[in-house]
């Protein structure tokens, strides 16, 4: 099945990669140029040789980048009629614009900003303010708190128990050399993907790209991997517990499971985890209307699974009264790996429903093809995959979960201490 999408791909000479999909009768237009660089990226092989970054190097330098000759890019953007944003993950970075206007000035600037740094000691110290104060808010939040010292506790050593936004320490020391160097050496035109969503002529739109790229040449002959360090089966630590000023507790019961032999079985593993997750701590549950009137947790409660070849866990999250009944709702839970056939089929026609109705959504759909291009799969594929998968293959992973490995992440009032 192609979903009936019109996907082009490209590779110019100077090694960027293109890869267009054409949506006739919409009027919108969505570009995004990314690359293969987030938080995970604090150590990296560059031709042998290991260079260590000062962590959130990737986000400040998101940050930093829009700029151009001494102009904020959105401004730029906004001339043109466009709406513009960044994000950083753990893993890619990604510029995007959208417009329901013309494409080519927007998409020009696009490649220009991302392909020349503007960075001055006086935008590093301007932005050094923005970001601080963007962590500053994340830690006033309990539910960013309880996931982030969850993290810290399921990983010793892995980039995951850093925060994409990087220490506070870090984020002070930042300087020019460093943005210079993580710049250099990530952001060249062969490692770059761009991602276009459009319902203009795809054929119009590749001839306007390589005009706009004639002269743009690679400058990297340098061979670099993001560096994961070996980490331990066991936990970094079973139990912590922190104070805020809130009314009621959050607590997380996490698990850290090993991770997948090849990124295939990573995919499905993922898929078929969460969707048994989605079974036991949701409303498809008999006894989920009886654990919120019991109070076991409230309106904030969920689980989730994210299985990857270097890293895997488990976390059922919640607010809740009594911290304590929620972790042995957990512990029991996870000893009845079942999933019915009836609970199945309804979550699966709900997960190629979304599948197909994200299809029309661009951001998520320019999103979802940088990620598969930047993991070496298949969009389409992967799209097939979940349309085929059988119950019998979701059983056969969940049962073969392991939950030897489990820590415990309590937020509470401050009054509680």
């Amino acid at each position: 099945m192609n979903y009936n999408l019109n996907i082009k791909k490209e590779t110019l000479s100077n090694g960027l990669q293109v890869i267009l999909v054409h949506k006739p009768d919409y009027h919108k237009s969505l570009f995004l140029l990314g690359a293969k660089v987030g938080g995970f990226d604090i150590e990296q092989n560059v031709d042998g040789s290991l260079v260590h970054y000062k962590s959130g190097l990737a986000h400040y330098l998101e940050h930093q980048m829009f700029y151009l000759d001494g102009e904020d890019v959105s401004d730029l953007f906004a001339n043109l009629q466009c709406v513009t944003n960044a994000y950083t993950s753990y893993t890619e970075t990604a510029f995007y614009f959208s417009t329901t206007a013309d494409i080519k000035k927007p998409l020009k600037l696009l490649f220009d900003f991302v392909e020349n740094l503007d960075v001055t000691n006086e935008t590093i110290e301007k932005e050094k303010g923005i970001i601080l104060s963007e962590y500053d808010m994340y830690q006033q939040s309990p539910e960013q708190r309880l996931f982030k010292e969850t993290l810290v506790s399921l990983y010793k050593y892995h980039p995951m128990k850093i925060d994409v936004l990087g220490s506070k320490e870090d984020i002070q020391a930042m300087n020019i050399e460093d943005l210079k160097q993580f710049y250099e050496l990530n952001y060249d035109l062969s490692k770059l993907c761009l991602v276009g969503v459009t319902g203009k002529d795809l054929d119009e739109i590749t001839d306007w790209i390589y005009e706009c790229q004639k002269d743009v040449e690679s400058k990297l002959n340098k061979k670099i991997e993001r560096v994961i360090p070996e980490e331990p089966e066991e936990v970094n630590r079973e139990i912590f517990e922190d104070t805020m000023d809130i009314h009621q507790p959050f607590v997380c019961v996490a698990y850290k499971m090993k991770p997948c032999a090849d990124k295939m079985e990573a995919f499905e593993k993922d898929f078929a985890v969460n969707t048994w997750l989605d079974s036991v701590l949701g409303p498809l549950n008999p006894k989920f209307q009886e654990w919120l009137d019991q109070r076991i947790f409230t309106q904030f409660v969920g689980a989730e699974a994210d299985f990857t070849t270097d890293h895997s866990y488990i976390l059922f999250y919640a607010q809740t009264t009594n911290p304590n009944a929620f972790i042995e709702l957990v512990k029991d839970l996870v000893k009845h790996t079942t999933l019915s056939s009836e609970d199945y089929e309804s979550l699966h026609a709900q997960a190629v429903a979304n599948n197909l109705r994200g299809l029309d959504h661009f951001d998520g759909l320019a999103n979802d093809l940088l990620r598969s291009h930047f993991e070496g799969q298949d969009y389409v594929e992967s799209l097939n995959c979940i349309q085929n998968m059988r119950l019998e293959q979701v059983k056969e992973y969940i049962c073969d979960l392991d939950f030897s490995h489990m820590c415990v992440t309590k937020i509470i009032p401050n009054e509680s201490i």
